[in-house]
């Protein structure tokens, strides 16, 4: 099969570890990329610092590295002084670390602004993210004004600028199939894609928000087409990396090493999966062992004859 490159997101790769033993676990289990929170952002600005941080990503064979999430970056957003800092964490670390991406949010609060009224603030918000190396990037939410990724991708294409980030659990409980992401999706803004897996239905007495900071299984592990979702992705012209993003409980309890190995074998079967489809079928295998081992096997010698003389036959 293929090798793909695995971005290990923020949720998958949090612990209680200090962050350098993250990191390191993180390339440890075979990621080539990482995204980094805004809480990492704010704790390595005021220990290590990020020219600290960047050599650590590269002893760790890091090559990927996406920045987020940001949120009320549009006018009339009841943007504070602290939001106001997060941009501009967000885009010293982008500028330091070399950062491909950085991931913003749409409106979550209630009644909501309308998409319309955050075109100029988006395609100002691209330009500055640009300017620091990076690419814009918006993760539709189910509960947010932009609530599928196929209105995101409107979005995006409209305002000519930034791209689009695939979450699975958030475009399948936004309403999304298969063949609407196909033909809803523009393949110029789809830029990124994280993979989890999840119930057929959110678990009784939990909101939509809480099963996707608590119930994000394994690729492959529940009810999901994930490969379905790969293929697609792969249709619209997404290569590499493929974001993981795993938290549940069980998961969040492992030793982070441990958590990070497994997703990404998980993953990389789900990726394998997607690779075979409508590939020839493979020969077919025995159903029940031989009795013996044309490996193992080794005829015993059979053992000489004597002569009368004593002397071997």
């Amino acid at each position: 099969m293929l090798e793909h490159d695995l971005l290990a997101t923020s949720w998958t790769w949090d612990g209680d570890e200090p962050i350098d033993q993250r990191v390191r676990a993180v390339g440890d289990a075979g990621f080539a990329g990482i995204a980094l929170a805004l809480d990492d952002l704010y704790e390595v600005r005021a220990t290590i610092g990020f020219a600290r941080l960047r050599r650590m990503l590269d002893d760790a064979g890091i090559v990927w590295v996406q920045l987020g999430t940001l949120s009320t970056w549009w006018t009339g957003s009841d943007a504070t002084a602290g939001s106001g800092g997060e941009r501009g964490v967000l885009l010293e670390a982008a500028a330091s670390l070399s950062a491909w991406q950085v991931v913003a949010r749409a409106d979550v609060s209630l009644p909501g602004v309308s998409p319309a009224a955050m075109l100029d603030d988006w395609v100002a918000l691209a330009r500055q993210t640009e300017g620091v190396g990076a690419q814009l990037v918006l993760e539709p939410e189910p509960w947010s004004n932009l609530p599928t990724v196929e209105r995101a991708s409107r979005f995006v294409t409209t305002a000519g600028s930034g791209g689009v980030l695939l979450d699975v659990m958030h475009a399948l409980r936004g309403g999304s199939t298969l063949a609407s992401i196909r033909q809803g999706v523009d393949p110029s803004v789809l830029a990124a894609v994280e993979l989890s897996d999840g119930l057929l239905s959110t678990p009784s007495g939990m909101t939509l928000a809480e099963e996707s900071r608590s119930a994000r299984y394994l690729p492959g592990a529940a009810a999901w087409d994930v490969p379905g979702v790969v293929r697609v992705a792969r249709e619209l012209g997404h290569d590499e990396p493929w974001g993981v993003e795993v938290r549940t409980p069980a998961h969040r309890a492992l030793p982070v090493g441990d958590a990070l190995r497994l997703a990404a074998a998980a993953t990389r079967a789900v990726l394998d999966a997607a690779d075979a489809h409508g590939a020839p079928a493979l020969p077919m295998m025995p159903t029940s062992p031989a009795p013996t081992s044309a490996v193992d096997y080794e005829p015993q010698r059979r053992p000489r004859r004597e002569t009368g003389s004593g002397a071997p036959a």
